[in-house]
């Protein structure tokens, strides 16, 4: 290779490379922009739910103190009552002892009146019976004899008056009353203490969730940044790539298997002679085709600095049809299989392509003799290095995701014959929350939203894999059976009274949650080789939780809004991909 070919390599290499690591560098910037933005919606959503909370409570000691303050008023005047009642019953007891003991005395001079008559009586009876003076003394005797009875009556009277007046309990009243009063007032006061604080955590939420609301904002507008800067370097990445490295790309297959390349080959410069070079085909000949024939080699991405053109040419001439792959016509496209699929292929140095593991692509395109020999340069044509990619086996995304008829498990359906390469993590979302963000718009997301969305938060595989292991459970096979050949498993994970949903709140009983399931690589496995599935954020339908013994009570239950009948809808959105964005509506 001459001087200028190297030196044009080695420049149009470094600048790719810069630009591949500028977008790296960029794609580390918004996923940290990503999770930035989740952790301030969850900031925000928290701020709220404490100022709804508190507000609740503060209208409830609201109540409390106006029953109190009512409750004191009745009681000033049962005090009051109270007093005046104790005052008359002690005069009424005093006076009603007075009297029988009047009375007593009363009755026992008139039964001794009537005992003297009776003794007059009978000497009368037998000194003078039958005259004016035994007649009157009878008289007498009959007349004091019923004044004896009646006062008998009256002492006992008024003895049972004394008594039932002295059985009141006035003063037992008034000392309850006053008792009463006492306990109220501390209580007024305690309740007063606790609406004035709660009036102050009720401003201090306020200007918690003013502040959460800013730093969501905030964190929007930066991943709105972002994103922005993510598209143009991708935007630049291609455009250069196109025209200094002969549009060279390669990715993954649809089904994760292989690897689709492809390129633009090498157009020579000067097909023909320019009108006014002074040569005239017929005499001098003309230039001849460069027909380059074009090999697309595969090389791990750690090896790729030591790929060079005496390397790969001497490679080719020696291991042609094992390692490389020819690409003789247009649409100039191929895909690579990986031998799971039954291909042979070996990268450049002769290893089995393996899932799991960073590669790079190399296109080789070896020119026609006579070209060579035109423009006095025998050496072939050798790419810089394509993009990094890598090839891992698609986890089972879970299927058919819902609450268990007493809403204390999630249940759902895998399509897997080894499910021992994976692990299930279900996490509960909370649905139907105020809405959060405002400033991201997405045509995708709002045509599928268009019936209203259930998530309010920006949430996608990405994030959902930095969940920590405290906010999900782990799910396990219930029941297995075949369905048309295929090996359909029954998952089920439990909701335990102290789970917390994906931003780590307490359950509220009465909310409605969304159950969503990310499908992840066992420990079991290699986890570079395998890509972590996530079910689909439209196809479920968020439920109510019933009351949990770790659980919060719901303050008011979220009504959902009303959603369309229309099948499209639950639609799941393309293989669960990682951009699966919940955004905001504007």
């Amino acid at each position: 290779m001459n001087s200028y070919r190297e030196n044009l390599q080695d420049t149009v290499g470094n600048a790719l490379s810069a630009l591949y690591t500028q977008q790296q560098q960029l794609q580390s910037q918004l996923y940290s922009a990503q999770y930035s933005l989740y952790y301030a919606q969850g900031a925000q959503l928290s701020a709220i739910e404490n100022l709804t909370s508190t507000g609740a409570q503060l209208l409830a000691s609201r109540i409390i103190s106006d029953q109190g303050v009512k409750n004191d008023n009745l009681l000033t005047n049962l005090l009051s009552s109270a007093t005046q009642v104790q005052v008359a019953t002690a005069t009424t007891v005093t006076n009603s002892a007075t009297a029988a003991a009047t009375a007593q005395t009363a009755a026992k001079a008139i039964s001794k009146l009537a005992a003297e008559l009776g003794s007059a009586l009978n000497i009368a009876a037998a000194a003078c019976y039958g005259t004016d003076i035994y007649k009157k003394t009878q008289e007498v005797n009959s007349f004091i004899r019923s004044t004896a009875n009646y006062a008998e009556y009256v002492s006992k009277q008024a003895m049972d008056a004394a008594a039932a007046s002295s059985e009141i309990i006035a003063t037992d009243l008034l000392n309850q009353a006053t008792t009463s009063q006492s306990v109220l007032k501390t209580l007024l006061m305690a309740t007063n203490t606790q609406f004035d604080a709660l009036s102050a955590q009720a401003l201090t939420d306020q200007k918690a969730v003013a502040g959460a609301s800013k730093a969501e904002k905030q964190a929007e507008g930066t991943l709105e940044d972002a994103e922005r800067d993510m598209s143009a370097i991708k935007k630049t990445v291609a455009d250069s790539n196109l025209a200094l490295n002969f549009g060279l790309t390669a990715a993954v297959t649809d089904k994760a298997d292989g690897i689709t390349v492809r390129f633009t080959p090498y157009a020579q410069p000067f097909p023909s002679y320019p009108a006014d070079a002074g040569v005239y085909p017929g005499n001098d000949g003309a230039i001849p085709d460069a027909a380059p024939v074009c090999h697309v080699f595969v090389v791990r991405a750690d090896k790729s600095a030591g790929v060079k053109l005496e390397q790969v040419e001497a490679l080719f001439n020696a291991y042609a049809a094992s390692r490389f792959v020819p690409v003789t016509a247009a649409p100039y496209e191929t895909t690579i299989m990986f031998p799971e699929s039954g291909n042979t292929l070996a990268d450049i140095d002769g290893d089995p392509l393996a899932t799991g593991v960073d590669y790079v692509v190399y296109l080789y395109m070896a020119l026609s003799l006579p070209y060579q020999k035109y423009i006095n340069s025998f050496n072939n044509i050798l790419s810089s290095a394509s993009q990094t990619v890598n090839v891992r086996t698609p986890l089972s995304a879970a299927e058919n995701v819902g609450f268990g008829a007493d809403k204390k498990s999630v249940l759902f359906t895998i399509q897997s014959d080894n499910i021992g390469a994976q692990a299930f993590r279900v996490m509960l979302l909370p649905a139907w929350q105020p809405l959060t963000g405002g400033l991201l718009t997405d045509d995708a997301f709002e045509e599928k939203s268009a019936d209203g969305s259930v998530i309010h938060f920006y949430f996608n595989k990405t994030i959902a894999a930095q969940i920590s292991s405290a906010n999900y459970q782990l799910a396990y096979c219930k029941a297995t059976h075949i369905d048309n050949g295929a090996v359909i498993r029954v998952m089920e994970a439990a909701i335990p009274d102290d789970m917390t949903d994906n931003f780590g709140s307490p359950l509220i009983a009465g909310m409605y949650y969304l159950p969503v399931v990310l499908s992840v690589p066992s420990d079991s496995v290699e986890p570079n080789a395998y890509a972590s599935a996530m079910s689909s954020l439209w196809a479920t339908t968020p439920a109510v939780l019933v009351a949990l013994a770790g659980s919060e009570d719901v303050t008011s239950v979220s009504t959902p809004p009303a959603v369309s009948a229309s099948g499209d809808s639950t639609a799941a959105p393309a293989d669960g991909d990682e951009n699966n964005e919940q955004q905001t509506e504007s």
